[in-house]
């Protein structure tokens, strides 16, 4: 006698429809059915119903959020936030060694040196200016800026949050250095000692990029340029508020190339509330 193959079977004497027909039609159905778990203790009701409802990071793109939906609450309920585009420098310490120019316009703002070798010329966003408070990197500061480089190939320039000045010996900081067309992530600890690493294949450095630094934790900080990751830092992390800065970017003129610029276009800051 041969085997019967139970698929193939009618669900019934009465009924002729094959048993894995129906077992396909029925889950078609099920699929079909908008209402399908939405009942008390099923999947998508307790998924629509959980308090937080959890995404791989970085999966939410912008296209999903509705206009309108974000508001200034989203970035200041929580933390400690800065934005400009250096319309006015307000509230921001400048000025440079020797005969700097630095020159606000709609948009953003122009940082020169003068043409003696060693001229300098900086912003500063600077607790005792406007910003009322030392950076705290226990706040987790993330602070990225749009600048453009005018001479790459005899620039050195210095944006990063921390200390006063050009990398002064006694401060903590975090950052880029940029030197001659190579660009370095840096961070200080005064206590432990600096880590200063070379990011290889950095874009046209003539060209508007944003950059941003991230501090994860006292383990680790990143570093983009424009939105790709491009250098973590584990050692030398600054743990505590020993900086005189928030927001600090400086042009030097430090090659005997003449006059050294960069334009600044946006910049934005935040830490998180104690």
């Amino acid at each position: 006698m041969a085997t019967p193959t139970w698929g193939l079977l009618t669900k019934s004497q009465t009924d002729s429809e094959k048993i894995e027909s129906a077992i396909a039609r029925l889950i078609t159905e099920h699929n079909d059915d908008e209402g399908a778990h939405l009942e008390v203790g099923q999947a998508l009701q307790s998924h629509k119903a959980a308090e937080i409802i959890d995404h791989l990071a970085g999966s939410i793109i912008a296209d999903k959020i509705k206009d309108g939906q974000v508001n200034f609450s989203h970035f200041t309920e929580s933390h400690k936030f800065i934005f400009t585009t250096f319309d006015s420098l307000d509230g921001w310490d400048k000025g440079g060694v020797g005969i700097e120019t630095i020159t606000c316009v709609l948009g953003g703002t122009k940082l020169a040196t003068g043409a003696v070798n060693n001229d300098t010329a900086y912003i500063m966003a600077a607790p005792t200016i406007g910003f009322g408070d030392n950076p705290n990197f226990n706040a987790h500061p993330i602070c990225q800026i749009l600048i453009k480089i005018m001479d790459k190939a005899n620039a050195e320039v210095h944006f990063h949050i921390g200390m006063a000045g050009f990398q002064a010996v006694g401060d903590d900081y975090i950052g880029f250095f940029f030197d001659q067309s190579k660009v370095y992530a840096v961070c200080r600890n005064v206590s432990t000692g600096e880590t200063k690493s070379e990011i290889t294949s950095p874009p046209e450095l003539e060209d508007p990029h944003i950059y941003r630094i991230v501090y994860i934790s006292s383990g680790s900080v990143d570093f983009y340029i424009d939105d790709v990751k491009v250098k973590t830092i584990t050692t030398n992390i600054p743990t505590d508020d020993n900086a005189n800065a928030c927001i600090f970017l400086g042009v030097k003129n430090s090659h005997n190339a003449g006059e050294q610029t960069v334009g600044v276009f946006h910049a934005i800051y935040q830490e998180t509330l104690a």
